[in-house]
């Protein structure tokens, strides 16, 4: 990723963080398809106040290329599934 790219990022100030991903495995953690989306996704996730996740039942107990952060890490779950 940029740097001048992260160095932006770092420094907003975000209220709410609306995002989906690839997978959550059976440990919680959040993962997308490529490094790029993930770094990009978990700067933002740690400078969010609160953070939406968006995901289907599809995507429980599945993992992906690049690691996001943590279940634990998002204030809010929007899922059709029964959450974990």
């Amino acid at each position: 990723m940029n740097p001048a790219l992260i160095s932006q990022l770092k420094s907003l100030e975000i209220d709410l963080f609306i995002f989906s991903c690839e997978g959550i495995d059976p440990q919680g953690a959040l993962w997308d398809s490529n490094a790029f989306n993930a770094d990009f996704k978990s700067i933002l996730l740690k400078r969010a106040a609160q953070s939406l996740l968006l995901i289907d039942k599809s995507k429980f107990n599945r993992s992906g290329e690049a690691r996001i952060g943590h279940l634990d890490d998002v204030t809010h779950i929007v899922s059709d599934a029964p959450q974990p």
